[in-house]
């Protein structure tokens, strides 16, 4: 009979490394039976091969394979004794296989031999850690607890032993029902539990659900069906995958006990919190880099005496700067504070004057600030004529606003401003009642707080508000007042408009207050309790009516000052006024018994 041709095998072209290669990338796909195949056939073709020895040295030990594992490394330590590797997956496979004590020497063994990587030092630790763990080094805390249980066991048993010879007497009666005593408290059950459940989590990550799956599982009423081995079956299903879920994680444990696995996790909260920290710290320079921008900005703009746009800027600086959070802004009050400086400084370089301004313009100056209307001439150009008026700013949203900032204020610089915008904001919009109560209240908490350049424009304001209620005296009065807290705080400057203005507030147009008198009598009257009363003061505001405003009380609403100019001599134009000629004024003669009534 002829023999069958059988052709030699032979290899094919680097069949080793291909086989290797293909092992190691296996190996990263954590697919190790296929690892170990591949490493077989690698070795096949060169059983002295040193990476396919090791390499499927370390699949068989992630396998759990570790007889195999520790073969492998010993021969590849054999053929290389100076490949550190080898000695590294053995201390880490005898680590595994839980000889703590072998794994320890072998890892000081490459630790002294060499720094560099491989690193010994991780393997090192958790296996002299484990070690102290399990001759009670560091479990003194966690078992001091148990110590004294322990001892009053063993207690207890001397003592029964002593006492065996004692004959038991039986009872006669029927045994009782005693209750089950619980052995733990209700609390320390949900404390294991949760212990449990974290070290399930840890240790199998995602296979944690199957495990709390099958825990309840096996407590189900549900299982036990009518269908006794049915039931039986299943039962015994649940209680075998239960078992192999829990020998997993105490596998896993004996790897890496639960102070390494938090160890790791205290290192990544570490690294986390530096990240959080750098991340906070980025933002806060950014955020203070804006805000000296938004400072700046505004006092470029009050350097160049445009006070419009200063305020402005100054408002959206402290709009943007107060929505940023003070701890993203450690310096968040003194920008704050410092732009409020500068709205205080802009509005008080509204009233300084230079020596080489004429009185003309000091006086159109004054009649604009202190809001008296002007005469002035007619423009021909026919584009300022018909230009149209600027769009109306929302008044209630921005008082809405400074309320609410006021309402939150706590430092003297900020009620300040506060109160300044809030009463120049109602003077704007013709509430002059209220204008006058933020008015004061600015100028009280000015001067309690220090805060001088605020005194002098709440003293202006407050001026500003009598003009608008056609208070004459109490305007001059607190005109008087302003410049002589000037002079005090040595502003000669600002002392010397406050004097313009006190030369010109008994002067410009005053508007007709018969509508405003009668509606406040209508209002008084109202508050009357009853018609007698009502009817009194409606006979009192009838016979002060009749009387003229000249021959009023000086304080009364609508009253005139003695000095001030009548309506055909009443200046109409900033200008200064021409010497009038000399009249010569005849007296009057009437005839005897004639008399001249003021009714």
């Amino acid at each position: 009979m002829r023999k069958k041709l059988e052709l030699e095998e032979r290899p094919i072209c680097n069949a080793v490394t291909v086989y290797r290669e293909r092992g190691n990338y296996l190996q990263r796909l954590e697919q190790f039976e296929k690892a170990i195949l591949a490493y077989n056939e690698a070795l096949r073709w060169n059983n002295s091969d040193i990476g396919s020895l090791l390499g499927r040295s370390l699949a068989r030990a992630k396998a759990t394979h570790y007889a195999g594992a520790l073969e492998d490394a010993a021969r590849a330590a054999q053929l290389e004794p100076e490949n550190l590797t080898a000695l590294q997956i053995k201390a880490k496979t005898e680590y595994e296989k839980c000889e703590f004590e072998r794994a320890l020497v072998l890892a000081y063994r490459g630790q002294r031999l060499r720094l560099l990587p491989p690193n010994f030092a991780d393997c090192v630790r958790c296996a002299e850690e484990t070690v102290r763990e399990c001759v009670g080094e560091t479990a003194e805390k966690t078992l001091s607890s148990r110590i004294n249980q322990l001892q009053i066991i063993d207690m207890v048993d001397d003592t029964m032993a002593n006492i065996t010879n004692i004959p038991k007497r039986k009872s006669r009666m029927l045994p009782q029902t005693t209750r089950q005593i619980q052995e733990i408290s209700r609390v320390e059950k949900q404390k294991a539990e949760h212990i449990s459940r974290v070290m399930a989590s840890k240790y199998l990550e995602q296979m944690a659900h199957d495990k709390y799956f099958l825990t309840t599982l096996c407590k189900d009423e549900r299982l036990y069906s009518a269908n006794k081995l049915g039931s039986q079956k299943l039962q015994l299903l649940a209680n075998k995958a239960l078992a192999d879920v829990e020998k997993r994680q105490a596998v896993l444990r004996e790897r890496r006990p639960l102070y390494a696995a938090r160890a790791i996790e205290a290192a990544a909260r570490a690294r986390l919190s530096r990240a959080r920290k750098q991340r906070i710290g980025h933002a806060q320079r950014q955020h203070a880099t804006d805000a000296r921008r938004l400072v700046s900005a505004a006092r470029d703009i009050y350097e160049k005496h445009d006070t419009a746009k200063c305020l402005e800027a100054a408002e959206f600086g402290m709009e943007q700067i107060s929505r940023i959070p003070s701890n993203m802004l450690p310096g968040k009050d003194v920008f704050l504070q410092q732009l409020h400086e500068i709205v205080a400084e802009a509005f008080l370089d509204q009233k300084r004057v230079r020596d080489e301004m004429s009185e003309a313009d000091r006086e159109k100056r004054a009649f604009i600030l202190l809001g008296i209307p002007i005469s002035r001439e007619p423009s021909r150009d026919s584009i300022l004529r018909t230009r149209p008026p600027a769009p109306p700013r929302d008044a209630k949203r921005r008082l809405r606003r400074l309320e609410r900032a006021l309402s939150v204020s706590v430092r003297a610089s900020e009620r300040c401003y506060a109160l300044h915008e809030l009463g120049r904001l109602l003077a704007d919009t013709k509430q002059a009642h209220r204008a006058r109560f933020y008015a004061l209240k600015c100028q009280s908490e000015a001067r309690s707080a220090g805060q001088r350049v605020w005194l002098l424009n709440a003293t202006f304001l407050l001026a500003r508000c009598h003009i608008l209620q056609n208070n004459r005296p109490e305007t001059r009065a607190a005109l008087i007042e302003g410049a002589g807290f000037a002079r005090s705080f040595g502003y000669k400057d600002v002392a010397a408009f406050f004097d313009t203005c006190v030369d010109v507030s008994l002067e410009g147009e005053i508007g007709s207050s018969d509508s405003i008198l009668e509606k406040r009598e209508k209002a008084m009257v109202s508050l009357m309790q009853d018609d007698d009363m009502r009817m009194a003061a409606e006979h009192l505001f009838r016979r002060m009516s009749v009387i003229p405003a000249s021959r009023r009380f000086s304080v009364m609403p609508g009253a005139r000052a003695e000095s001030a100019p009548s309506a055909a001599g009443r200046r109409v134009s900033i200008m200064p006024r021409t010497q009038q000629p000399v009249r010569i004024a005849h007296k009057a003669r009437h005839p005897l018994g004639f008399q001249d009534f003021d009714i």
